[in-house]
Protein backbone atom coordinates (compact mmCIF):
# COMPACT_ATOMS: atom_id res chain seq x y z
CA UNK A 1 0.00 0.00 0.00
CA UNK A 2 2.80 2.11 0.73
CA UNK A 3 5.03 2.25 -2.84
CA UNK A 4 1.17 1.99 -4.29
CA UNK A 5 0.42 5.45 -2.62
CA UNK A 6 4.28 6.67 -3.52
CA UNK A 7 3.36 5.81 -7.33
CA UNK A 8 -0.09 7.98 -6.90
CA UNK A 9 1.76 10.75 -5.37
CA UNK A 10 4.32 10.67 -7.85
CA UNK A 11 2.44 10.17 -11.37
CA UNK A 12 0.41 13.51 -9.97
CA UNK A 13 3.46 15.45 -9.75
CA UNK A 14 5.07 14.25 -13.25
CA UNK A 15 2.06 16.12 -14.66
CA UNK A 16 3.60 19.43 -13.55
CA UNK A 17 6.89 18.61 -14.90
CA UNK A 18 5.85 20.34 -18.56
CA UNK A 19 4.60 23.30 -15.85
CA UNK A 20 8.43 23.49 -14.18
CA UNK A 21 10.84 22.61 -17.35
CA UNK A 22 11.20 26.36 -18.13
CA UNK A 23 11.29 27.45 -14.71
CA UNK A 24 12.57 30.78 -13.96
CA UNK A 25 12.86 33.57 -11.37
CA UNK A 26 9.43 35.24 -10.09
CA UNK A 27 7.26 35.22 -7.58
CA UNK A 28 7.18 31.28 -7.06
CA UNK A 29 10.54 30.30 -7.81
CA UNK A 30 13.89 31.85 -6.70
CA UNK A 31 17.17 31.50 -8.59
CA UNK A 32 19.82 29.53 -7.31
CA UNK A 33 22.57 32.60 -6.00
CA UNK A 34 19.54 33.74 -3.64
CA UNK A 35 19.33 30.20 -2.18
CA UNK A 36 23.52 30.01 -1.93
CA UNK A 37 23.33 26.31 -3.84
CA UNK A 38 25.04 27.65 -7.18
CA UNK A 39 28.33 27.69 -5.82
CA UNK A 40 28.32 24.56 -4.60
CA UNK A 41 26.88 23.16 -7.37
CA UNK A 42 28.97 24.78 -9.79
CA UNK A 43 32.37 23.31 -7.51
CA UNK A 44 31.52 19.74 -8.12
CA UNK A 45 27.95 19.26 -5.98
CA UNK A 46 27.43 16.93 -3.24
CA UNK A 47 29.26 13.37 -2.77
CA UNK A 48 28.67 10.90 -5.80
CA UNK A 49 27.61 7.87 -4.70
CA UNK A 50 23.87 8.52 -3.60
CA UNK A 51 22.08 7.21 -6.75
CA UNK A 52 19.01 9.78 -6.36
CA UNK A 53 20.87 12.58 -5.38
CA UNK A 54 21.69 16.16 -6.87
CA UNK A 55 24.15 15.32 -9.17
CA UNK A 56 25.95 18.41 -9.28
CA UNK A 57 27.99 20.24 -12.08
CA UNK A 58 29.95 18.28 -14.40
CA UNK A 59 33.34 20.03 -16.21
CA UNK A 60 32.17 22.42 -18.81
CA UNK A 61 28.65 22.41 -16.94
CA UNK A 62 26.99 25.62 -15.65
CA UNK A 63 23.97 25.04 -13.26
CA UNK A 64 20.59 27.02 -12.51
CA UNK A 65 18.89 26.25 -9.20
CA UNK A 66 15.23 27.13 -8.32
CA UNK A 67 13.27 27.34 -4.84
CA UNK A 68 9.61 26.49 -5.39
CA UNK A 69 8.61 26.20 -1.96
CA UNK A 70 10.58 29.30 -0.67
CA UNK A 71 12.28 27.75 1.84
CA UNK A 72 15.58 29.16 1.11
CA UNK A 73 16.85 25.47 -0.13
CA UNK A 74 16.75 24.53 -4.07
CA UNK A 75 14.40 21.92 -5.59
CA UNK A 76 15.13 22.60 -9.34
CA UNK A 77 18.41 21.96 -10.84
CA UNK A 78 18.87 22.64 -14.56
CA UNK A 79 22.33 22.25 -15.89
CA UNK A 80 23.58 23.43 -19.06
CA UNK A 81 26.93 22.43 -21.43
CA UNK A 82 27.99 21.86 -24.52
CA UNK A 83 26.24 19.10 -26.95
CA UNK A 84 27.21 18.25 -30.02
CA UNK A 85 25.27 17.87 -33.45
CA UNK A 86 25.03 14.37 -34.09
CA UNK A 87 24.59 15.32 -37.99
CA UNK A 88 27.94 17.53 -37.85
CA UNK A 89 30.22 16.04 -35.58
CA UNK A 90 32.62 18.13 -33.72
CA UNK A 91 30.01 20.91 -33.80
CA UNK A 92 28.91 21.83 -30.36
CA UNK A 93 26.63 24.40 -28.63
CA UNK A 94 25.22 25.17 -25.15
CA UNK A 95 22.24 23.81 -24.29
CA UNK A 96 20.01 22.17 -21.46
CA UNK A 97 21.86 18.42 -20.44
CA UNK A 98 19.22 17.68 -17.89
CA UNK A 99 16.99 18.44 -15.72
CA UNK A 100 16.37 17.41 -11.55
CA UNK A 101 13.68 17.73 -9.38
CA UNK A 102 12.90 17.56 -5.67
CA UNK A 103 9.36 17.19 -5.40
CA UNK A 104 8.80 16.45 -1.50
CA UNK A 105 11.66 18.75 -0.79
CA UNK A 106 13.32 16.22 0.96
CA UNK A 107 16.80 17.06 -0.10
CA UNK A 108 16.95 14.28 -2.46
CA UNK A 109 15.99 13.81 -6.15
CA UNK A 110 12.75 12.04 -7.44
CA UNK A 111 13.09 12.64 -11.61
CA UNK A 112 16.15 13.10 -13.42
CA UNK A 113 15.79 13.86 -17.03
CA UNK A 114 18.14 13.84 -19.95
CA UNK A 115 18.07 15.73 -23.53
CA UNK A 116 19.91 15.57 -26.32
CA UNK A 117 21.59 18.14 -29.15
CA UNK A 118 17.69 18.84 -30.49
CA UNK A 119 16.50 19.95 -26.52
CA UNK A 120 14.32 15.97 -27.07
CA UNK A 121 14.04 13.90 -24.08
CA UNK A 122 16.32 10.90 -24.23
CA UNK A 123 15.85 9.93 -20.81
CA UNK A 124 13.95 9.87 -17.57
CA UNK A 125 14.74 8.71 -14.08
CA UNK A 126 12.06 8.26 -11.39
CA UNK A 127 12.17 7.46 -7.72
CA UNK A 128 8.75 5.67 -6.87
CA UNK A 129 9.38 5.57 -3.10
CA UNK A 130 11.58 8.52 -2.17
CA UNK A 131 14.15 5.98 -0.91
CA UNK A 132 16.85 7.65 -3.05
CA UNK A 133 17.37 5.13 -5.23
CA UNK A 134 15.20 5.05 -9.08
CA UNK A 135 12.65 2.86 -9.88
CA UNK A 136 11.77 3.58 -13.36
CA UNK A 137 13.63 4.54 -16.65
CA UNK A 138 11.71 5.56 -19.50
CA UNK A 139 13.39 5.78 -22.94
CA UNK A 140 12.80 8.09 -25.81
CA UNK A 141 13.71 8.06 -29.41
CA UNK A 142 12.56 11.44 -31.30
CA UNK A 143 10.46 12.66 -28.60
CA UNK A 144 8.33 9.34 -28.27
CA UNK A 145 8.55 7.06 -25.67
CA UNK A 146 9.55 3.45 -26.92
CA UNK A 147 10.55 1.39 -23.63
CA UNK A 148 9.93 1.52 -19.88
CA UNK A 149 11.79 -0.44 -17.05
CA UNK A 150 10.38 -0.87 -13.67
CA UNK A 151 11.39 -2.25 -10.54
CA UNK A 152 8.38 -3.05 -8.79
CA UNK A 153 10.40 -4.84 -5.77
CA UNK A 154 12.49 -1.44 -5.34
CA UNK A 155 15.56 -4.42 -4.98
CA UNK A 156 17.29 -1.89 -7.70
CA UNK A 157 16.78 -5.15 -10.41
CA UNK A 158 14.76 -4.22 -13.10
CA UNK A 159 11.57 -6.68 -13.09
CA UNK A 160 9.49 -5.53 -15.86
CA UNK A 161 10.39 -3.60 -19.30
CA UNK A 162 7.47 -2.13 -21.63
CA UNK A 163 7.96 -1.64 -25.11
CA UNK A 164 6.21 1.03 -26.86
CA UNK A 165 5.94 1.41 -31.02
CA UNK A 166 4.33 4.65 -32.33
CA UNK A 167 3.15 5.61 -28.83
CA UNK A 168 1.23 2.92 -27.78
CA UNK A 169 2.39 -0.38 -25.72
CA UNK A 170 3.20 -3.50 -28.23
CA UNK A 171 4.94 -5.74 -25.61
CA UNK A 172 5.67 -5.72 -21.88
CA UNK A 173 7.90 -9.04 -19.90
CA UNK A 174 7.65 -9.68 -16.64
CA UNK A 175 9.86 -11.29 -14.18
CA UNK A 176 6.86 -12.53 -11.87
CA UNK A 177 9.90 -14.37 -9.29
CA UNK A 178 12.03 -11.85 -9.21
CA UNK A 179 15.04 -14.37 -10.22
CA UNK A 180 16.42 -11.90 -13.55
CA UNK A 181 14.65 -13.98 -15.85
CA UNK A 182 11.35 -13.05 -18.22
CA UNK A 183 8.92 -15.57 -17.12
CA UNK A 184 5.85 -13.42 -18.66
CA UNK A 185 5.26 -12.21 -22.15
CA UNK A 186 2.49 -9.65 -23.04
CA UNK A 187 1.68 -8.50 -26.68
CA UNK A 188 -0.73 -5.56 -27.48
CA UNK A 189 -2.52 -4.84 -30.95
CA UNK A 190 -3.65 -1.54 -31.09
CA UNK A 191 -2.82 -0.88 -27.20
CA UNK A 192 -5.35 -4.15 -26.59
CA UNK A 193 -3.67 -6.85 -24.56
CA UNK A 194 -4.05 -9.82 -27.77
CA UNK A 195 -1.99 -12.31 -26.13
CA UNK A 196 0.20 -13.73 -23.33
CA UNK A 197 3.17 -16.20 -23.32
CA UNK A 198 4.27 -18.21 -19.71
CA UNK A 199 7.33 -19.61 -19.49
CA UNK A 200 5.98 -22.71 -16.54
CA UNK A 201 9.11 -24.45 -15.79
CA UNK A 202 11.97 -21.38 -15.42
CA UNK A 203 14.01 -21.99 -18.63
CA UNK A 204 13.59 -18.48 -20.25
CA UNK A 205 10.98 -19.92 -22.64
CA UNK A 206 7.73 -19.84 -23.45
CA UNK A 207 5.61 -22.80 -22.91
CA UNK A 208 2.22 -21.98 -22.48
CA UNK A 209 0.02 -19.15 -24.55
CA UNK A 210 -3.06 -17.40 -23.55
CA UNK A 211 -5.00 -15.56 -26.53
CA UNK A 212 -7.11 -12.81 -24.59
CA UNK A 213 -10.45 -12.99 -25.97
CA UNK A 214 -12.77 -10.05 -26.17
CA UNK A 215 -15.68 -9.26 -23.39
CA UNK A 216 -19.12 -9.52 -24.98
Amino acid sequence: MKARTHIALLGVLVIGIGFHAGCKSGPETRPADEVRSAGAEAEGGPERGHLAGVSGAQPGEKVQAFDLNDDKKPDVWAYFGPLEDPANPGQLREGLVRKEWDFNFDGKVDIRRYFNFKEEIVKDEMDLDFDAKFDVATYWQGGTRVRQEYDFNFDGKTDAWKYFEKGQVARIERDRDYNGRVDRWEYFVEGKLDRTGLDEDGDGQIDKWIQQTEEK
